[in-house]
């Protein structure tokens, strides 16, 4: 199998501390995407959400058992479960996938809202999101609904 080197198309930015992303878990901010990709963004803006995909420059480990931490910081008692079954940042592979809410376009900016990943972080690409993309028999345990408290 070939080794696949990627490229960002652009950055996140926002004037959050990684402490302030990581306690309030959503942030607003935008992607600023290079000049050379910016027609790729032509008709993003009548979507209500995008997907970003994202390298996770900063990960820390590769555990396979982790606490989802967000439930752990609101004092909840939440079980220990695979990396796998979470959203964990800390992955064997440090690749991000975010479904943020898309404000507006401007240019090669994208302005969005519920953004969980820190300041300067590469984005690999960007995706419309679209509601038949979520299944109607989609399940998920209990302890993952807590996620919005």
């Amino acid at each position: 199998m070939e080794s696949q080197c990627f490229e960002p198309i652009g950055f996140v930015r926002h004037n959050y501390s990684d402490d302030e992303v990581r306690r309030r878990g959503r942030v607003e901010g935008t992607v600023v995407v290079f000049e050379k990709y910016k027609e790729g963004l032509r008709g993003l803006e009548e979507f209500s959400h995008i997907i970003i995909v994202s390298f996770l420059h900063k990960y820390r480990g590769k555990p396979l058992l982790v606490k989802p931490k967000r439930l752990e910081r609101a004092g909840l008692q939440v079980p220990e479960v695979g990396v796998f079954a979470t959203d964990s940042p800390e992955r064997p592979n440090p690749i991000g996938l975010s479904i943020v809410q898309l404000t507006r376009v401007d240019g090669n900016v994208i302005y969005v809202s519920d953004l969980d990943l820190f300041d300067g972080t590469p984005v690999l690409d960007i995706k419309a999101f679209s509601p038949s993309r979520c299944p109607k028999s989609a399940t998920a345990p209990m302890w993952t609904l807590l996620d919005n408290v």
